[in-house]
């Protein structure tokens, strides 16, 4: 049976009490123990370490007192003047530490501006926790699609159905034509809103009221920027701005002025320009409180739970709630259409939905850039590591020294920490200048205006993260330096360890690794834009140029004459005419047609509306059938296109097949006279839908104008003269389809960019902290170089000498770094259903792209030493 005391109590008991009673105490406690443990020795001890505790009192504890008490003050101050010293004798060391720290920092510091910014979105919300928006799945041949917008009924229909719901609000954006003292602009972002709007997101009003602000249909609420552009400084309220949205006449309806309020957030997932009130839809457009209504997903819906409420558990009650409001049509659309809850918080960072209402991002950019930042500072610590050790050595005599005339080792740790502190700090400083310095460039790379210096919180966070950084890039040299033995570094006999060595080269590894990983991620990344850029889209989209019409009257009314004029100028071959143009978004409903067996099925399909030049203008290929006549819009039963997608998911044999097939699209009846090619009218982050197209009509919104690719310029100048000509009232609005297209990618451009940016930076530090290491390891190697330049050995010889033993460490970083930058970039081209294949190629151009750098860097240095003079080298010997 063990009758000794619990051992730890009894250490602490002897760490804490006065020698005078330690015997005393202990002897009693013990004595106790004993007696009581022979017959419960559990109880005996817990009673006993009990009675230690108990003992913990101020009479029993020894004086922690230092028996050798210091000035502190002084004794920090010497460590920083010693560390500034030192700085200043070691230029070349201390430059290349500054500047690696500097860097790694700078870069840190704007990618956690980047990464606060991005994670921030909507959380100025006060109810963010409890707002979410009603998503739409329809199920397709390949898999369920997902849709950010749904039904106008919807909004109601969920507050009357479920008490979970506190309120609701329907929203819908655009941009149109606004005209003020006769002069028309182009105003983007015009957002549509209930009057609830204001109860459920917490943007505030300057002036007006926000409970009666949107109650009237043709009222509307400017931002400040939209009210300074048209009034300056004057009161804009109870004034009428002209705009062409939602105004039967076509020439555009008064919209009268109740509110002003500040600029959306910049971090709001949507933005606008003006707010005006969405009952202006349900007067224009009764029929989207219809039953019709309810096949018209082209708004979006969001909500305001209660507190309380099981988010997840509410999203599955209401997938089908619908259907007492569909009658019939419930027995079809359940099988195609249902609904879910998406959380406020979700929507920026985890959301790539079809028909967003603002551009998204992406949550793995957010993993990824913050593992970039963490990397360059990570280069940047293990460079200060590497030099740190390297250079350790010269202070051996100093560490010596000191501890003969008595200095601890603690207090030698304490001070070698505090120079590498210092030197992050200073490094700090600087990467604070540098990172406003390059706001510019930085805002260029992002789209974001962002500075260190608005955020306190992260000034702070970035103090702590230099701070830490400093202890722990300098924890494992100060343990080296204050562990050196003072005899023999005063006999001379002091040599590195194996240990130290195999560090270095195990973080020089680390290092290549990740810049190996960061490069082959520009070339992925650059891999996808190019395969972007030269995709076949199934239709030409070069030296194409679209006109925006807004609904305007004198447009659609002198069409004809403005057509036939710019067709007599041989620059211009094509003018069609269109309700919308690719890379724009199409709008999409409900479709009911056979299948092969002859039973009626219902379809989701986008809707396009075009003349029958569309296909010739865009170079569309029409498979099967026949296109559009000129008067097809006057037809009792309409001809409807389809694509290929829209014939598999009919589930019909071939394209001939579909040929005469009835197909109706909401409540047109038509019949299919002809199959296209698919082509790629959505992003490429999202696989090509089913697609019917049917005649445009008179009421048409988009001019597609085919130039000349080679003097496309003095076509827009003939287009420019022509159209004042027909419509000197009318604002001229036109831009590139091309260009449009290109905007779907803009973050992507973005990312690309900034990825070059830090890729390249890791390159710098990683090589930065190489020559260092190979000037260190010259420097050291100094008096045997010159021997063997005595002895006949040749320049090559010594390079290989000096930088031999890196071929192999650059090669281990090239094996480890493949599967890394693998899996990382095949995760993020998860994000585009057409996208390129990673091949071996770019793992080679990585890593010879690096490696070739990694040394050049080294040879520059070693042939240095190789082409010293040996005589200068041993004539200290």
């Amino acid at each position: 049976m063990k009758t000794s005391p619990p051992k730890r109590a009894l250490q602490f008991l002897r760490w804490f009490c006065r020698e005078d009673y330690l015997e005393e105490i202990e002897g009693d406690l013990t004595e106790v123990y004993i007696k009581e443990a022979e017959t419960f020795p559990r109880k005996a001890r817990w009673k006993f370490t009990w009675s230690v505790v108990k003992c913990f009192r101020p009479e029993f504890m020894k004086s922690f007192k230092n028996k050798y008490p210091s000035n502190s003050y002084g004794m920090y101050k010497s460590y920083f003047k010693i560390g500034w010293r030192n700085i200043i004798k070691h230029k070349t060391l201390s430059f290349i530490n500054v500047a690696g720290l500097s860097a790694g920092l700078t870069c840190f510091t704007l990618v956690a501006l980047w990464v606060t910014d991005e994670m921030s979105y909507d959380k100025f919300n006060e109810n963010y926790d409890r707002i979410v928006r009603v998503i739409g799945t329809t199920q397709t041949e390949s898999g369920a699609i997902e849709s950010a917008v749904t039904s106008a009924p919807m909004s109601q229909a969920l507050k009357n159905d479920f008490p979970e719901v506190e309120n609701a609000v329907r929203l819908a954006i655009r941009g149109d034509i606004v005209t003020y003292k006769n002069q028309q602009l182009y105003q983007p972002d015009i957002l549509l809103a209930d009057p609830s709007f204001f109860d459920i997101f917490s943007f505030p009003l300057s002036r007006g009221n926000p409970a009666t602000a949107l109650n009237e249909p043709y009222s509307i609420i400017l931002t400040q920027s939209s009210a300074k552009k048209y009034f300056g400084e004057n009161d804009p309220i109870g004034e009428n701005l002209t705009i062409n949205m939602y105004d039967g006449s076509g020439y555009g309806a008064l919209y009268k002025i109740t509110g002003v309020m500040p600029d959306p957030p910049k971090n709001s997932h949507f933005r606008f320009t003006m707010l005006a009130s969405f009952k202006t839809i349900e007067i224009a457009n009764p029929d989207v409180l219809t039953l019709d209504g309810w096949g018209d997903s082209s708004f979006y819906t969001y909500i305001l739970l209660k507190d309380g409420v099981d988010q997840k558990a509410f999203s599955e009650k209401i997938s089908h709630f619908y259907g007492k409001y569909v009658g019939d049509l419930f027995d079809i659309w359940r099988n195609l259409y249902s609904y879910k809850l998406q959380p406020l918080r979700d929507i920026h960072l985890h959301s790539n939905l079809q028909n967003e209402i603002g551009p998204t991002g992406s949550i793995n950019n957010v993993y990824l850039f913050s593992a970039i930042g963490i990397f360059v500072l990570l280069l940047a610590g293990i460079n200060y590591i590497n030099l740190a050790i390297a250079g350790s050595i010269n202070r051996a005599k100093e560490v010596g020294i000191k501890k003969v005339v008595g200095a601890l080792k603690g207090q030698l740790i304490a001070q070698y920490l505090v120079e590498s502190v210092f030197t992050t700090l200073f490094a700090l400083g600087i990467s604070l200048l540098m990172s406003w310095l390059l706001q510019a460039v930085f805002t260029q790379l992002t789209g974001k205006i962002l500075s260190p210096f608005d955020s306190l919180s992260l000034l702070y966070s970035l103090l702590f993260v230099s701070i830490l950084l400093g202890i722990c890039s300098g924890a494992y040299p100060a343990m080296i330096l204050s562990g050196f033995e003072p005899l023999k570094i005063l006999k001379g006999n002091y040599q590195h360890g194996e240990s130290g060595l195999s560090l270095r080269k195990s973080l020089l590894v680390v290092q290549f690794t990740i810049t190996i990983v960061l490069v082959t991620s520009i070339i992925i990344v650059n891999s996808q834009m190019n395969f972007i850029k030269h995709k076949d889209l199934g239709y030409n989209n070069e030296a194409l140029l679209f006109l925006r019409v807004h609904g305007n009257t004198d447009v659609i009314k002198g069409f004809a004459a403005f057509k036939n004029e710019l067709l007599t100028n041989p620059l211009i071959s094509i003018v069609a005419t269109s309700n919308a143009v690719p890379g724009a978004g199409f709008s999409h409903g409900e479709s009911e047609t056979i299948d092969r067996n002859g039973k009626s099925i219902q379809l989701s399909t986008a809707r396009l509306r075009t003349d029958s030049d569309y296909f010739a203008a865009y170079g569309i290929n029409l498979m099967e059938g026949r296109n559009f006549t000129s008067e097809a819009a006057k037809d009792t039963i309409q001809p409807i296109i389809i694509n290929e997608a829209a014939v598999r998911m009919a589930g019909w044999e071939s394209p001939q097949a579909a040929i005469g097939k009835p197909f109706r699209i909401g409540g047109t009846y038509g019949e299919v006279i002809g199959v296209v090619q698919n082509f790629h009218f959505a992003s490429l982050h999202d696989r090509i839908e089913p697609l019917a197209i049917y005649p445009v009509g008179e009421r048409f919104s988009r001019i597609t104008i085919n130039l000349n690719h080679s003097e496309s310029s003095a076509a827009i100048v003939w287009l420019e003269r022509t159209w004042r000509r027909h419509f000197p009232s009318s604002l001229l609005d036109y831009d590139f389809v091309d260009r449009q297209i290109g905007e779907q990618y803009w973050a992507e451009e973005q990312f690309s960019k900034i990825v070059l940016s830090f890729s390249f930076m890791s390159l710098v530090i990683a090589c930065l902290g190489l020559y260092g290491l190979v000037s260190y390891a010259a420097t050291q190697k100094v008096k045997e170089i010159g021997i063997r330049k005595v002895l006949g050995a040749t320049i090559n010889s010594i390079i290989v000498l000096l930088s031999g033993s890196y071929f192999m460490l650059l090669g281990i970083s090239l094996f480890i770094s493949v599967p890394i930058a693998y899996y990382m970039m095949s995760r993020w081209l998860e994000n585009f259903a057409y996208r390129t294949s990673i091949s071996w190629w770019m793992f080679v151009v990585a890593g010879s792209m690096v490696i070739a750098i990694a040394l050049i860097t080294v040879s520059v240095q070693a042939i240095k030493a190789a082409l010293m003079n040996p005589v200068k080298s041993l004539r200290s010997e």
